[in-house]
């Protein structure tokens, strides 16, 4: 019985490892154009750079949410439709379902909050050149 268990924790950190590795994957790839200077000859980094970066981080970061959205409510798909009549599967499937929604609009609304600040902050000759909204 113990080696069962522990097989079973075995086989679920290593899902979660191939899952994570499939997710990250791409990130390694695409960031090569997170920073937008230090290329082509270009000595230093500004602020103007800095403001673009971290436009790029956050614009890559609620886009990796809604994939992780889609990935959750998929499997709380499944979950709801191989649960079989089981009230307790049912049940997990749409806690699932509630909380990717929760955590979802919670991160729209976020961004929403960040990006008003900035536009109205921003707004004017002073720094809105150096933000591309």
């Amino acid at each position: 019985m113990n080696f069962n268990k522990k097989f079973l924790v075995a086989r679920k950190i290593g899902i979660f490892v191939l899952t994570a590795i499939i997710i990250l994957s791409p990130v390694v790839v695409s960031s090569a154009g997170l920073v937008p200077c230090g290329g082509n000859g270009e000595a230093q980094c500004g602020y103007k750079d800095l403001i673009i970066m971290g436009g790029k981080i956050i614009n890559f970061l609620i886009e990796a949410s809604v994939v992780i959205a889609l990935l959750l409510f998929t499997y709380a798909g499944f979950l709801l439709a191989f649960s079989g009549g089981d009230t307790g599967a049912m049940s997990k499937a749409r806690a699932i379902f509630w909380n990717v929604v929760k955590g979802l609009v919670i991160a729209l609304a976020a961004w929403l909050i960040i990006d008003t600040i900035l536009s109205v902050l921003l707004k004017g000759d002073g720094f809105r050149q150096y933000v591309p909204l």
